[in-house]
């Protein structure tokens, strides 16, 4: 599974094909591709994220939370998706427990009462802007971790796990839902190995709710 090649195949062969559709953006494959380009310039090269570096996304669904993930599995770095409330309640205690060089956050869902060193933006600036730089990607390796789950109970110890691109896909061998719409959770495990993956490998469209 090469999921840089197919995306950047689909975005020459079929260029105007829509990726995804959103109440917040329409992007064909092109656009998709372009975003992710851009994204992973900005996080290499003005915001300094290296291979191994974590950086969490705390919202919920968001399109271009898909664009950071993309983008970070080319920087070699990891994604730690907080969509579920409880987690975002508890973003001080996780950066304790992970060390995050920057939060990501719903641009109309501002985190309150942070007290982490990491940097905080709205996810609209990975891309609202151009980047002057180009992205220097490493090889894909699909077997290297790239989401970083984090499982707790309210109240509850924080238990993280390394998750790769491989061990996602692994479950789903067959795109779940056949409409291919995303409503809540964009990083849940049946969701982002059952759909989401399957279709940008594909070259279908996914329809954000």
């Amino acid at each position: 599974m090469n999921l840089f090649t197919q995306l950047s195949q689909h975005a020459r062969i079929q260029p105007e094909t829509i990726a995804y559709t959103s109440r917040h953006r329409i992007a064909s494959y092109r656009k998709l591709w372009s975003r992710i380009e851009r994204a992973t310039a900005r996080l290499q090269a003005e915001w300094g994220i290296k291979s191994g570096d974590a950086v969490a996304y705390c919202g919920q669904g968001h399109p271009d939370a898909l664009v950071l993930y993309v983008a970070l599995l080319r920087c070699g770095a990891l994604l730690v998706p907080l969509e579920h409330p409880s987690l975002q309640k508890r973003i001080n205690e996780i950066a304790r427990v992970v060390e995050l060089k920057i939060i990501l956050h719903d641009d109309h869902a501002p985190i309150q009462h942070i007290d982490a060193a990491a940097m905080i933006a709205p996810i609209s600036a990975l891309i609202m802007t151009r980047c002057p730089y180009q992205p220097s990607c490493i090889l894909e390796d699909p077997s290297h971790p790239g989401l970083i789950r984090i499982d707790a109970a309210q109240d509850a110890a924080l238990h993280s796990e390394q998750k790769s691109l491989l061990q996602i896909t692994a479950a789903a061998s067959a795109c779940a839902d056949p409409a291919r719409r995303i409503a809540g959770f964009l990083f849940d495990a049946e969701i982002l190995g059952g759909v989401v993956l399957p279709a940008l490998m594909a070259g279908r469209t996914l329809d954000f709710a």
